[in-house]
């Protein structure tokens, strides 16, 4: 009964926010609805991070690749003429396609090993926009012309709708045989293989997945600033940020990447208003203290405090 109640909350507390987001452009000036283009777009990164890494424990510090993939795809899609929806669809595609392959390869390794491999597909990416100039124009970088760019509100409701499909598939998956695989794995990979779990094929699928929304998330990004080159689409910040937000808010959980993304946004823009030359240092700090004292992250006070309600039942969690 009480989980029940504890999805019927769930729900309505995703009506409300969804009623609010569709509401945002009639209610806030440009630069509020930005803003919150931005937190869409790393709460859909935080919720494919939280996919793979949050999931079967594979930490990958490499996922910023398939962003920039899929951002160079959706540009390219766009200076050549192609409608900007079909650059979204691009950019998703063309970040599956090379996951595969990837998938298979990198995640024979374990740990560390898999770690350190993504992130030199990171820097792989980088160096190949840089040194391709006949399609990339290298660091001069590829600039979009206004008339090839759809509307803000457009590109708002676009990363609205990333966020909330990802944020979906990982309550499917969680939810899911699949996602009770998935834990096995990150829990103990030799037992769930003596189980009878395919433990590859579940790492692959959940790997592709995972690569998918970055991909899209790219193409509506160079969409939004209009500019990319190397430095800004394989940008390791962006991999740093999406392991942080998760575990601020409570890895392989569904709400912990929106209630991170959230929070982590908002303290972002408060400590650059007070200390513009030294914001990053503090939220770092910030940062530091929650991870270290909430290894649960932020969902795990929620949840302590409804595990202490006087109506919950003894030993079970509402």
């Amino acid at each position: 009964m009480f989980n029940g109640l504890r999805r019927l909350n769930g729900r309505w507390v995703g009506a409300v926010l969804v009623t609010f987001v569709l509401l945002v452009p009639l209610m806030v000036n440009d630069y509020y609805q930005s803003f919150l283009l931005q937190v869409f777009m790393v709460i859909a990164l935080a919720q494919a991070w939280n996919l793979i890494s949050g999931m079967t424990g594979y930490v990958s510090f490499g996922h910023a690749a398939f962003f920039g993939v899929g951002a160079y795809a959706g540009a390219l899609i766009l200076t050549w003429g192609f409608p900007w929806w079909l650059a979204v669809i691009k950019g998703a595609g063309i970040a599956a396609l090379l996951a595969v392959p990837l998938g298979f390869l990198t995640l024979r390794l374990r740990g560390p090993y898999f770690a350190i491999a993504m992130l030199g597909l990171n820097e792989v990416g980088r160096i190949v926009a840089t040194l391709w100039e006949s399609v990339t124009r290298g660091g001069s970088g590829l600039t979009l012309s206004p008339e090839l760019l759809p509307s803000l509100d457009v590109k708002y409701f676009t990363m609205f709708g990333l966020a909330l499909g990802a944020t979906l598939l990982v309550a499917w998956v969680h939810r899911s045989r699949f996602g009770l695989e998935l834990r096995a794995i990150r829990e103990d990979e030799e037992a769930a293989e003596m189980v009878g779990v395919n433990t590859t094929l579940n790492k692959v699928i959940a790997f592709v997945l995972s690569a998918v929304i970055p991909g899209a998330v790219g193409a509506v990004y160079v969409m939004y600033t209009s500019y990319l080159n190397p430095a800004s689409a394989f940008d390791n910040a962006r991999n740093i940020e999406m392991i942080v937000v998760v575990l601020f808010g409570g890895s392989g959980t569904v709400w912990g990447p929106i209630l991170g993304a959230g929070t982590v946004m908002i303290l972002r823009e408060i400590l650059w208003a007070q200390f513009p030359s030294a914001h990053l240092a503090a939220l770092g700090v910030l940062l530091l203290v929650v991870v270290l004292y909430l290894p649960g992250g932020l969902i795990s006070i929620l949840r302590d405090r409804q595990q202490k309600r006087p109506d919950a039942a003894p030993g079970k969690s509402p």
